[in-house]
C-alpha cells in the first residue's frame, strides 16, 4: 500500500458528451493535470503513429510520456490494484499538481477506480442533452464514410447511440450515489453558457477556486490547450486559443427521424 492515495479527478460521461472539455477546463487549474483516457495505458492506441499530443509532438515521442512511460514499465504488469495507483502518482510528480484528470465513457473502469484502495477518487459526471451527443456522432459517422445514405442503417445507429446515452447517464449516476460528496454532476449545456457557476460545485469537491477561471471563459477569452493531452476530441486538444462556445446545431439542423429515433429509444 502506498503512503498517501492517489487524487483522481474522472471526467465521465458519454462519447460526444463534452468530456473532452470539460477536461480541458478542469486541467486549467494550476492543481489539476489534464491528461486524456488513461484507461489501458500504455497501450489501447495511445502510442500509435498518428495519435498526436496537445504538446504538438507525436505522442509517442513526446518527453513527458516517455518519462512516464519509462517510471511506469516495472508496474505495468502488475495487478490493476496495484499498477493503476502507480500511474496516477508517477503524472502527479512529473506535472507537479496533485490532482490527476483523466477521462472515461467506460462505468466498469470508473467502479475499477472506486474500489482501488490506493485511489482517493473524484467523479465529474458530464451530462449533454442526449440529442445533441446523438447529432455529434452522427455527423461524425457520415464524415468518416461509417455511414451512407441508407434509411435504416442510420435509423440503426440513432437508436444504438441514444441508448449507450441514456444508459451512460444511468451507471455514472449509481456511482455519484457511492461516491456521495465526492461526486458532482455537471450539466453540458450550463458548462458552456454560464461556466462560473458549474465549476464552483466541482470546486467546493475538490477544494479548489475556479472562480477566475469561470468568469474568464465566461467573457469569451481564450483557454490554453492541457499541457500533454493525450486522448479525446483530436482537434478540440491540439486547436490553439480554445474559446468556449456552446454547440447547438442539433436544434435546427437534426432530421425529424433522427430526433424521432433518439426520443423512441430514449424512453426505454
Amino acid at each position: 500500500m502506498l503512503m498517501q492515495k492517489a487524487k483522481v479527478v474522472l471526467i465521465a460521461g458519454s462519447g460526444h458528451g463534452g468530456t473532452t472539455i470539460a477536461n480541458m477546463i478542469l486541467g486549467q487549474h494550476p492543481h489539476i493535470f489534464a491528461t486524456g483516457k488513461l484507461r489501458d495505458f500504455p497501450h489501447g492506441g495511445l502510442f500509435i503513429k498518428e495519435n498526436v499530443c496537445s504538446c504538438g509532438a507525436a505522442a509517442d515521442a513526446c518527453p513527458f510520456w516517455q518519462e512516464v512511460r519509462l517510471r511506469y514499465r516495472p508496474f505495468q504488469d502488475k495487478a490493476d490494484q496495484e499498477k493503476l495507483p502507480r500511474l496516477f502518482h508517477i503524472v502527479s510528480e512529473l506535472s507537479g499538481r496533485p490532482f490527476t484528470g483523466d477521462v472515461s465513457h467506460n462505468a466498469g473502469y470508473a467502479r475499477q477506480l472506486l474500489q482501488t484502495p490506493d485511489i482517493d477518487l473524484y467523479l465529474v459526471h458530464i451530462v449533454r442533452d442526449g440529442r445533441g451527443v446523438v447529432w455529434s456522432r452522427i455527423r461524425k459517422d457520415v464524415r468518416i464514410g461509417r455511414l451512407n445514405k441508407g434509411f435504416w442503417q442510420r435509423l440503426k445507429r440513432v437508436i444504438k447511440v441514444s441508448r449507450r446515452w441514456k444508459w451512460h447517464i444511468r451507471e455514472f449516476g449509481k456511482l455519484e450515489q457511492q461516491l456521495g460528496d465526492q461526486s458532482v454532476r455537471v450539466r453540458y449545456e450550463t458548462l458552456c453558457q454560464d461556466p462560473l457557476s458549474a465549476l464552483r460545485p466541482v470546486g467546493r469537491m475538490l477544494g479548489l477556486d475556479f472562480d477566475a477561471i469561470g468568469k474568464q471563459l465566461g467573457s469569451g477569452q481564450p483557454f490554453m490547450p492541457a499541457p500533454h493531452l493525450i486522448r479525446g476530441n483530436a482537434v478540440l486538444r491540439t486547436k490553439k486559443d480554445v474559446v468556449l462556445k456552446y454547440d447547438e446545431a442539433f436544434r435546427k439542423d437534426m432530421p425529424l427521424p433522427d430526433r424521432i429515433g433518439f426520443h423512441i429509444a430514449s424512453r426505454f
